[in-house]
This record gives structure tokens, C-alpha cells and sequence, in this order.
């Protein structure tokens, strides 16, 4: 059969998709944000890891299903597989219009954002460069999976080099300050412990966001039954890692207090940067973050159109989105589709935080029902082979659910929270009508 994705990703490809398919706009964009809402370093830390850690217990529900189903469609297979054809077509749906597409925007926004700090760029000269680089990444993904590992690879490499320079150099400056820093950084105006909690794990929930990314992409790895559990916990652990050193090192640099009055978000790698390696250095920073968006981006246009491909072979997406090249093998269809998409959403959507946090309360929901269908499979089908099975099975995954539950319903309750979470329910409701509508033009 021609109309098969080509089995060509190894484990290397797997830890970057997992790894370098997060490092994008969030560990530069949101410890400012995060330093508005939690009093300490040390309670700015316990959130980072905690979150983390959190994530990592999803991941190991992630491996078990995608052991069990490693096919094209990664978390809409699983969903499909443990909750029925419903819940993974609204799940499909988010992730075309508020998900994955806004993922998408929101990084190509951070692109462009970034490269007007190096040139002077006009509001249509950043959508154009918004679009270009949105533009670039289909072009390579749509000449084969194996072009988009390289991609990722290369930019998961460099991005990694390049901060793990920013901290060791960090851990060899100023160390005389270190403790005037973390002394200086406490705060009596901060908002209430739950209050402070939630907004902050909206906030570095998206720094984490695309975690689970490599499921989207087990019909093209070469050995998915080792090399997809290995991606997925390796990749998350490597985040924690890198994340909790770069964020020391922005607190040793620039202290908490210091932070939360900071005008704009990107001052806090801007500084640290600065301070570590003098004044001239701050331009770095826009390169940094372009690379870093270029391989977070990569990876949404590199796996998650496989969903797409997924829905139309199951006959709930339209048919086109399941042809795959004659000779490159990759879904180009739905590649294409999810690019015109984010363009769109690059001309009307507004703000890079409002964008991120609808994206999170949406794909929360998803998250907490994906992680419950290993209960669900457990029961319905206990003698199915499981490769690999979820390491802390029951406890982990009620962690997990729990968690994410929480920050969702919290964030329904807080005013300035709220717009963004009911935006995502509206276009979560929206899907029903038309999920209806398709059932009985098939009848």
C-alpha cells in the first residue's frame, strides 16, 4: 500500500521531539509572569519541578497507551480507543481551531515579536514573518518526517548548547550577589496561595506545553513500542532539568522583586543575558528565542497532523486529509490544512498571553480524559498487550488528573481568568452540533 506514513524516527528523534518540541517561547516569556504570582525562589522552583514531575506522571500514561496503540493519531487514537469516537472528534476539533493551531500562532508571533527587536518590522512585517516562518516549516515537513527530525534535531541541539552556556555561565558570575538576590526577592503584595498557584501553573503549563507530542508521531518510529516510552520520560525529564537551571540562574541574576516591576515579559532573559555577558549581548536573546519557537513550531506541524490524518481515515474529518505523498509519505493534506489554519488565526487572534491560555484550558481537558482512558482500557480490555505499563499505576495518573482538573475549574472561577477558559468551552461546544451533523450525513 503507498498510503502509509513511513516508519523513519529512532530514539534520537524521539527525546527531540519530546524535548525540543516544549523549549520554545515559555522559559523566556513566562517567569516574568510567574514572578507576579508566587512569593519566593524557592516556591518558584517547587512549581516548576512540581509541574513537571506532574507532566512526567502524564508521560507515563502516554507510553502505556501508545504502546498499546501505535498507529497514526497519537492522543486522538487513545481518546478514540478508551472513550469512544466523540470525545476524540471534539478532541480533534480543539486541536485544529484552539490547540494546535494556536500553538502555532503564538509561536510565530514570538518569532516575529523577537525579530523586531533586531530590525524595526511594521505590524504587517511581523505577520509576514509570522507567516513565513509557518510557511518554511510546512514546506520541510511536507518532504518527508525524516526532513522535520532533522529540523527538530538540529534545533534541539543548538537551543540546548545555547542555554546550557547561558547557565554554566551564570553559575560563574556575580556570585557575590547570589544570596543579596534570593534575600532581596520577597514580596508582601502577591495574591492568595490558590490564586497565586493556578495562575502560575496556566502560565508554566504552557512553558511545558507539547509534551505528549511524540504520540502523534509512533506510526514513524522505527521501534515505537521502546523507543516511545524512552522519548517521552527521557524527553520530560531533560525539561525539568533545563528548566529549573535556567530558571536559577534568571532569579540569580535578576531578582524576583526586580522582576515583577519589569515592564514587558522578554527583559528577564534580556537582563540575564546582559548581566552575564555585558551589555552588547542582548541581541542574542532574539536569536535564541527564534530558534527555540522555529523547533517548538516544527514539532506541532512535524506530529500533531498525523491526528488529522487519524480523524479522515475514521470518516470524521474530510476525506482529502488522509492522503499521504506517493513518495515523500507524509499526510501533506492535513500538514497543509494546519498551516493555512495557524496563518488565519496569525492575522485575527490578539495577544501572545491571551492565546497561551486558552490554548492550556483547552488542552487541559484533553490532557485529564487521555490520562483517565488508561483506567477505562484497564477495565475494558485488561488482557490487551502493554508493552509498557504505567509506572505508579493507579496513583500516578490520579495525580495527574487531579491536578489539571483543579487548575481548570480554578481558572473558571477567577475573573481574570475566565474569558479565556470560556472561550475555550464555546468552541469545544461548537464541535457538537457539527459532530452530529457528519454522523448523519454518513447515515
Amino acid at each position: 500500500m503507498t498510503n502509509e506514513l513511513r516508519q523513519s524516527l529512532g530514539l534520537g528523534s524521539a527525546v527531540a521531539i519530546t524535548a525540543g518540541g516544549v523549549i520554545g517561547s515559555g522559559i523566556f516569556l513566562k517567569p516574568w509572569e510567574v514572578a507576579q504570582y508566587l512569593p519566593d525562589p524557592v516556591s518558584v522552583l517547587l512549581c516548576w519541578i512540581g509541574l513537571g514531575v506532574v507532566c512526567l506522571f502524564g508521560g507515563f500514561a502516554y507510553a502505556e497507551l501508545g504502546t498499546m496503540f501505535p498507529q497514526a493519531g497519537g492522543q486522538y487514537a487513545f481518546l478514540r480507543e478508551g472513550w469512544g469516537t466523540f470525545v476524540a472528534f471534539l478532541y480533534g476539533w480543539c486541536l485544529l481551531l484552539v490547540i494546535n493551531s494556536g500553538s502555532i500562532a503564538a509561536l510565530s508571533v514570538a518569532f516575529s515579536t523577537s525579530l523586531s527587536t533586531l530590525f524595526p518590522l511594521s505590524t504587517w512585517m511581523q505577520i509576514g514573518a509570522s507567516t513565513g516562518m509557518i510557511l518554511l516549516l510546512a514546506v520541510t515537513n511536507h518532504f518527508g518526517a525524516r526532513w522535520g527530525a532533522l529540523l527538530q534535531n538540529i534545533s534541539t541541539g543548538a537551543k540546548l548548547t545555547a542555554l546550557g552556556g547561558i547557565v554554566v555561565a551564570g553559575f560563574f558570575v556575580s556570585h557575590a550577589g547570589r544570596g543579596e538576590a534570593i534575600a532581596s526577592s520577597q514580596s508582601s503584595q502577591m495574591p492568595d496561595w490558590t490564586t497565586g498557584f493556578v495562575a502560575a501553573s496556566v502560565a508554566i503549563f504552557w512553558a511545558y506545553e507539547g509534551w505528549h507530542q511524540l504520540s502523534f508521531s509512533a506510526a514513524e518510529l522505527r521501534n515505537p513500542k521502546r523507543d516511545l516510552p524512552r522519548g517521552l520520560i527521557c524527553g520530560v525529564v531533560i525539561l525539568i532539568l533545563v528548566y529549573c537551571a535556567v530558571n536559577l540562574v534568571y532569579m540569580y541574576m535578576v531578582p524576583l522583586q526586580e522582576m515583577r516591576e519589569l515592564s514587558k515579559d522578554i527583559l528577564v532573559p534580556k537582563l540575564t543575558i546582559e548581566r552575564i555577558f555585558g551589555p552588547a549581548s542582548g541581541s542574542w536573546l532574539a536569536i535564541l528565542i527564534c530558534l527555540s519557537v522555529v523547533g517548538a513550531a516544527n514539532t506541532n506541524l512535524l506530529a500533531t497532523p498525523r491526528a488529522f490524518f487519524a480523524m479522515a481515515r475514521d470518516g470524521l474529518a474530510f476525506k482529502a486529509l488522509d492522503a499521504v505523498h506517493p513518495v515523500y509519505k507524509t499526510p501533506t493534506a492535513a500538514i497543509w490544512m494546519q498551516a493555512i489554519w495557524a496563518i488565519v488565526l496569525v492575522v485575527v487572534l490578539k495577544t501572545f498571553r491571551d492565546i497561551t491560555e486558552y490554548v492550556v484550558f483547552a488542552a487541559l481537558i484533553f490532557y485529564g480524559l487521555t490520562v483517565a482512558a488508561v483506567y477505562v482500557l484497564r477495565w475494558k480490555i485488561p488482557q490487551y498487550p502493554r508493552p509498557f505499563r504505567c509506572i505508579g499505576y493507579p496513583w500516578t495518573p490520579a495525580v495527574f488528573i487531579g491536578v489539571v482538573a483543579f487548575v481548570d475549574a480554578y481558572t473558571l472561577t477567577n475573573p481574570d481568568k475566565r474569558f479565556n477558559a470560556l472561550m475555550g468551552l464555546s468552541i469545544l461546544a461548537a464541535g457538537v452540533p457539527v459532530y452530529l451533523w457528519m454522523r448523519l450525513k454518513r447515515r
